[in-house]
């Protein structure tokens, strides 16, 4: 299970940064790109955090990977699989900024009939994963919190912006859905 972890969190992190940083995007209208860096310096903030203590280190060196551990990366895939699926959903209009489409519309297919943020909600399930793994206090705390604040201050940023751009259909989509899972 050790390296199905490993595996896992590897393909994570690739997957993140191919369509964060390395995939051309084609959007019609940047909303916003600020909460981006909020976002990426609340998530290494938490992953340093977490990895900084010594107790931390000292303890994941010698530890055995247990039932924690497993039950833990069972959660982290649940939640890479929840972000593949949101992102293979809104296909050439995902897109690391806050944009519009060329359509100008709401996708309202797949995860997205009940949820607005398949893909924020899979990047918190995949960090509450990780803290499960970790199972030292502290560590743990950071590596859930810190990501999981990002992922909810970028999407009130988000809906604040879609509200501007969308007006009462967006409000209606808020109606039938809940932000997260």
């Amino acid at each position: 299970m050790k390296y199905i972890f490993w595996t896992t969190v590897f393909f994570w992190w690739t997957m993140d940064f191919y369509v964060l940083v390395l995939r051309k995007n084609s959007y019609a209208k940047m909303l916003d790109k600020r909460s981006k860096f909020v976002v990426i310096v609340l998530i290494f903030l938490g992953v340093l955090l977490a990895i900084a203590p010594e107790s931390f280190r000292s303890t994941w060196r010698s530890r055995e990977f247990g039932i924690f551990q497993s039950v833990g990366t069972v959660v982290v895939i649940l939640g890479i699989v929840v972000r593949l699926i949101a992102i293979l959903t809104l296909g050439q209009y995902f897109v690391a900024d806050i944009a519009v489409n060329a359509e100008k519309r709401i996708v309202q297919k797949g995860l997205y009939r009940k949820i607005r943020h398949p893909s924020y909600t899979g990047e918190i399930i995949a960090f509450v994963g990780l803290a499960i793994v970790f199972q030292h206090i502290p560590s743990s705390i950071y590596i859930s919190m810190l990501p999981t604040l990002a992922f909810v201050y970028r999407a009130v940023v988000e809906e604040k912006k879609l509200l501007e751009e969308f007006g009462e259909q967006f409000v209606e989509y808020k109606r039938r859905t809940r932000m997260f899972v």
